[in-house]
């Protein structure tokens, strides 16, 4: 189950920024409380990058993180800090969709014990075959 949401974005590629905006919105509608992290990728390629201020992270509020994937510069960072976040959330959730999803883990969960438990039983209720 989802916890949070990395949006990454590759610094060299001005599409995979313009898209965010949509993507977000998209996400917000359904999920309006989950934590989400914006990640400006590739910053090896170009180190004046992190100079640069990105607007959809401001006009959001959220976090963002300047990482190369490639060297691993703020990659270990950036993950730790998305646990902080994701287990604090999963911890102080008031999100309608967190609970929905939650009952319906607990309800797969439930059949998978209830199927083991019959076949447990017709094992045990089955007379041994014949020699």
């Amino acid at each position: 189950m989802a916890r949070q949401s990395l949006w990454v974005f590759d610094v060299q590629r001005k599409v995979t920024y313009k898209n965010l905006s949509t993507w977000y919105t998209e996400l917000r509608e359904f999920r309006p409380e989950i934590p989400c992290i914006v990640v400006a990728n590739k910053i090896d390629a170009d180190v004046k990058m992190t100079q640069k201020s990105f607007n959809f992270a401001r006009k959001f509020s959220l976090p963002l993180y300047f990482v190369s994937a490639a060297d691993g510069t703020n990659v270990v960072k950036l993950f730790n800090d998305a646990i902080r976040l994701a287990v604090s959330y999963k911890h102080n959730s008031q999100d309608f969709m967190d609970e929905v999803l939650q009952e319906l883990e607990n309800f797969d969960l439930e059949q998978k014990e209830e199927e083991v438990q019959d076949q447990a039983q017709r094992g045990n209720t089955e007379s041994p075959s014949p020699s």
